[in-house]
């Protein structure tokens, strides 16, 4: 069994995510990947889904709404896969608005917007995953036979995410 992939809380901090609530951290000088999970970046990406329902931005949703599902439903054991099938997704996302973005021009300004917020949604989403990625020093290993499970099973349990426009 593996062992849960852990940071320095020092190394967290010098990220900027979640430094306020970081600094109050006194549990140890460590945090694993589960506990900063689950109590630092699901509830900062539910934030951010609040904040852009709040502002009308909700054309990025979509992402947010995956990655939060994805990384509460995620065993622990499955919980850096899921964060590295996560990340793709993103990229794959943000590649595809950006594409539309481009052909677009300055024609129809509520596709633009809408392509747009859902760029910018991914792309914070990708930097919190590499930011993950590089604190807890995560590596994508060899597939494993049955994996993939842990996205793939919120993605067909769930909304599939929409064509770009």
């Amino acid at each position: 069994m593996e062992t849960m992939p852990d940071a320095s809380l020092k190394d967290l901090l010098s990220t900027g995510y979640f430094y306020e609530d970081l600094k109050t951290y006194t549990a140890s000088t460590e945090i694993d990947l589960s506990s900063y999970s689950r109590n630092y970046a699901i509830p900062y990406l539910s934030k951010l889904l609040e904040l852009n329902k709040g502002s009308g931005e909700i054309n990025g949703n979509e992402i947010l709404t995956l990655a939060i599902d994805c990384l509460t439903k995620a065993k622990d054991e499955e919980l850096a896969e899921s964060i590295f099938e996560l990340k793709s997704i993103t990229a794959s996302e943000i590649d595809s608005n950006e594409i539309v973005l481009y052909q677009l021009g300055l024609g129809d300004r509520s596709r633009l917007r809408a392509c747009r917020q859902k760029s910018q949604s991914a792309q914070t989403l990708s930097k919190l995953l590499v930011s993950i990625i590089k604190m807890f020093k995560l590596s994508e290993g060899a597939p494993k036979r049955g994996s993939g499970k842990g996205v793939r099973r919120v993605i067909d349990a769930g909304p599939e995410l929409p064509e770009p426009l």
